[in-house]
This record gives structure tokens, sequence and C-alpha cells, in this order.
């Protein structure tokens, strides 16, 4: 088979407008076209890497890496509505944040960690040492280079009990993809194998030329597909949970670095970029 180069590959997406599918039937990403709003959010500072959408309270949670900062937001993404400090946190370089229900959370960190916690309404610190019996610690197989560790982590709450499958990413050298059910049980998890943790074999020949990195991830549980982001290739890719490859989005230059993404109440796709800019798509097609 005939292996295209990255540059070729480009050149084929651009011809082919903004989505580019594989599949024979259109995926989620045929929803969606364009940007309809550019936010800028001077007042965090620097460094926003990723967001979530709390279904209980309404609004958006946010964080900052190396800033040890999750910041709530408003529904219309303009007004913050809680600032929230991470204290004893082990890997300062937190990457993205989901949520679970129920006041939960989850984050992951550089190091490749996720940790699972809980933010009451009103809370404006939480204590995010190891250890702690209300903390859940995760840890994955170490990056192969330092700060090419876990960027993204998403969540499919895919049972009745709230224990679901999460998905986390691994930005590069080399690209991963892992998943896992979340085990009954809230005690640390320090060894992969005791908590089931899958990898998906086949991700770097589904990312060979298509996407250069992977900066977040989101899941879908309308479609039951998985959405994995690029901030270096700007693009967005539809797989579904067996990793088959459905279709990627193009996403205009409109933010300097796109390293977060969720869903909102609407279906809009939701974007966080470093410095301090959200990016959101509307969707289009009925």
């Amino acid at each position: 088979m005939r292996r295209f180069s990255y540059n070729k590959i480009s050149i084929l997406l651009f011809l082919m407008g903004p989505v580019f599918s594989l599949a024979a039937s259109p995926g989620v990403l045929s929803d969606y076209s364009q940007i309809d709003e550019v936010i800028g959010l001077p007042e965090i500072g620097g460094n926003l890497s990723g967001v979530t959408y709390n279904y209980d309270t309404g609004t958006y949670f946010m964080i900052q890496n190396n800033g040890g900062k999750i910041f709530e937001y408003d529904r219309g993404l303009r007004r913050q509505l809680r600032l929230i400090h991470m204290t004893h946190l082990s890997d300062l370089d937190t990457e993205d944040i989901v949520y679970l229900g129920h006041n939960r959370f989850a984050l992951s960190s550089e190091k490749n960690h996720v940790l699972i916690f809980t933010l009451t309404p009103g809370q404006t610190t939480v204590d995010l040492g190891s250890g702690r019996e209300d903390v859940q610690d995760f840890t994955f197989p170490p990056p192969a280079k330092v700060n090419n560790g876990l960027e993204g982590v998403c969540y499919s709450q895919n049972s009745s009990s709230g224990r679901g499958t999460f998905y986390a990413v691994q930005e590069k050298l080399p690209e991963r993809v892992f998943s896992f059910v979340w085990p009954d049980s809230d005690k640390d998890f320090h060894q992969p194998k005791d908590f089931g943790l899958n990898e998906y074999r086949d991700i770097a020949k589904i990312l060979n030329g298509r996407m250069n990195d992977l900066s977040g991830c989101t899941f879908d549980p309308e479609s039951n597909h998985l959405l994995l982001l690029s901030h270096e290739s700007s693009r967005v890719m539809e797989l579904t949970p067996a990793g088959d490859l459905i279709q990627t989005l193009n996403i205009p230059p409109a933010a300097k670095q796109y390293e977060g993404i969720t869903f909102g109440p609407d279906r809009e796709l939701v974007l966080v970029s470093e410095p301090n800019t959200v990016v959101v798509m509307k969707k289009h097609r009925p």
C-alpha cells in the first residue's frame, strides 16, 4: 500500500474541506464546519489547558497547567464564578479535567497520573495530596521523555453504577491512547495491571500523516465515539471505542494552541487554547 506523506495528506484534507471522512456514514464531526465564537479570558493569565462541562450545575470548569488553579465559568463562558486552588499536588503540570457526576472530577497530569476528587458547591480550595482517602490516584506507565506525558482525560459513563470507562491520551514520543474501567474501589492503583489499563495498539498507524501529537480528548455519549485533539495539527479525530477511524475535522487557526475539548449543553464543541482563549463551534447540521 502506498503511504502518503504528511504534506500530501494535508493538501488532500484541504481540498476536501474541513471534514475528511473515511466512514460510510457521517459521524459527529460532520455537524461542525466553522468557528462561531472566540472568547478571550485574560483574567486567567496563561497556561489554559483543559475544559469540561458540569451538566449538574450548568457551568464549565477549566484547568491551568503549572498554576494550581481550576476555574468555574457560566454557561456563556464569559463570567468567572469561582477560582479553586489545588494544593499539595505531586505534579503541578495538570493538563486536563473531566466531570464524572455527583460532584466528582478527574484530572490528568504530565507525569502520567489521573486523580479523582470531589468539588462541592462553593469550595475554593481542594487538597490533592497523595495518600488522602478522598483522592484516588491511578498511575500510568511513565512517559519516555519529560514533558511528553498525559495531556487529556475523558470519561464515558456507560453504567448506572457511575463506574464508567476512562480514556487518556499521551502527547507524543510516542502518542498513546489508554482506557480502563473505573474499578469498584476508591483505593489508589500504582500498577497499571492492577486496574486493567488497556492501550490502543494501532494508534500510531491511525495518526500517521493526520495528527502530529495528542493534546486532549472527549467522549460523546450520543454517538459512543471518542474524539482526539491535536494542537500541533489543529485537528480533531473521531474514533469508535474499538479504535476505528471515522473522520477528522480541521480547526481554523482562531487560537494559538488547542489544548482541551468538550461538548457543551447544546452539542457545541468547546475548545480551549493557551494562553487563555476559548473557541466555540456550534452544531450546524440538523
